[in-house]
């Protein structure tokens, strides 16, 4: 077992990034980055500008590139920043409508229609997903939510399902997506035009139905707003993978994404999904121009990044370039 780093004061970490070939100003702006938001945080977004280890395997060693700079580490942890915010400035659109679109649809099967396991598919793991439900209405009656007072109050503590969809996590909604029959799916899948080709075959319809993409994509958005609200890594992140195979090349939802790629594990799939889905939430709005603009005016002029780092992994961009 390896033992633990030691602890370095600041200007210990600026030795050590400058003893490893960063240049660091003199300035007092290193000491103001490393002390608001941490050496471990930046190391993130140094790491590609670590030299190559040259034994092919993708790993980093200690020392940085040539002219690599902690100001550029800077702009790219600023970038993310910002990115971050937009990313979920447009998941907050989605996870709005899909409450709605829960709660609507569920609900013309009753009120308390979630209660029953039978208004599910028999895969669906329904009394740990229930029991869940019911501390998420116990979390909003402690913090004094007063739809759950008056819930309480009027209807002997009885939620309907248009109004627990409004309490439930994200992950929750996510999986009740999942858990519900291809009939219900198909009603949400419309709404965000997420549907099989008028040419599919029968069989692809039904591979459609048992298996819809949207969940794949409720999923992946499910783990980026995470990300984003616990003001994690984003950028160049593995994160859970979008498909992109034939059966959904119709959508033109991943039209600048080679054919060869069937799966992104990186952020770009996230962006693609958005502004998919944002078509149907909000046809106006200017959610994908402002995303290119931060990646055009600010991303794809830091020295060295390349915007296949939001596409691919190294191995997989090293596989696409044979």
């Amino acid at each position: 077992m390896n033992q633990l780093k030691k602890w370095l004061s600041v200007q210990d970490q600026i030795a050590l990034l400058r003893q490893r070939g960063m240049h660091v100003s003199i300035d007092g702006s290193a000491e103001q980055l490393l002390s608001t938001i941490a050496y471990y945080r930046l190391s993130g977004y140094w790491y590609l500008y670590r030299q190559p280890d040259p034994d092919g395997q993708g790993r980093r060693l200690s020392r940085f590139v040539a002219g690599a700079t902690l100001s550029d580490v800077k702009d790219l942890y600023d970038f993310d920043r910002r990115l971050k915010l937009l990313i979920l400035s447009g998941i907050e659109r989605i996870e709005v409508a899909l409450r709605a679109r829960l709660g609507h649809i569920l609900g013309s099967h009753g009120a308390l229609c979630y209660e029953d396991a039978l208004t599910f598919r028999p895969t669906f793991l329904h009394a740990d997903w229930l029991n869940l439900a019911h501390q998420r209405v116990a979390r909003a009656r402690r913090r004094n939510d007063e739809v759950v007072l008056h819930h309480d109050a009027h209807y002997g503590g009885l939620i309907p399902i248009w109004v627990l969809t409004d309490m439930l996590d994200f992950a929750d909604l996510s999986k009740l997506y999942q858990a519900m029959f291809a009939e219900d799916q198909r009603q949400i899948d419309q709404y965000f035009n997420v549907t099989p080709s008028p040419d599919a075959s029968r069989s692809s319809n039904r591979r459609w139905a048992s298996n819809p993409p949207l969940a794949n994509w409720l999923e992946n958005l499910t783990v980026v707003r995470n990300i984003c609200a616990h003001h994690g890594r984003l950028w160049n992140r593995q994160l859970p993978p979008v498909g992109t195979s034939p059966r959904v090349r119709h959508l033109g939802v991943f039209d600048d994404i080679p054919e060869s790629l069937h799966q992104v594990e990186r952020v770009h799939g996230t962006i693609s999904i958005i502004t998919h889905l944002m078509k149907t939430i909000a046809p106006q709005s200017g959610w994908s121009a402002e995303v290119d603009s931060l990646i055009t005016n600010t991303f794809t002029k830091l020295p060295g990044r390349s915007t296949d780092e939001m596409l691919m992994s190294l191995r997989q961009r090293e596989n696409m370039s044979r």
